[in-house]
């Protein structure tokens, strides 16, 4: 695999990543959100074939939701 990137190895491979979710919506689509402390999640992006799943402002990119 070539990985062409801006940002140096070093800086990638010592990323710690946190656990991600995936929140399932009605229209069959999902979210993808990443675990936060306090049984809080961060929206990360929302995958979805439905043009209204990108209409709820809860699940907008940056958002903090509880549990």
């Amino acid at each position: 695999m070539i990985m062409y990137t801006a940002d140096p190895q070093e800086l990638i491979t010592g990323m710690q990543f946190r656990e991600t979710v995936q929140i399932k919506l009605p229209s069959g689509g999902y979210v993808n959100a990443e675990s936060l402390p306090n049984n809080q999640m961060r929206i990360i992006e929302i995958v979805s074939t439905d043009p209204m799943d990108y209409m709820y402002e809860q699940y907008q990119p940056g958002n903090i939701i509880s549990r």
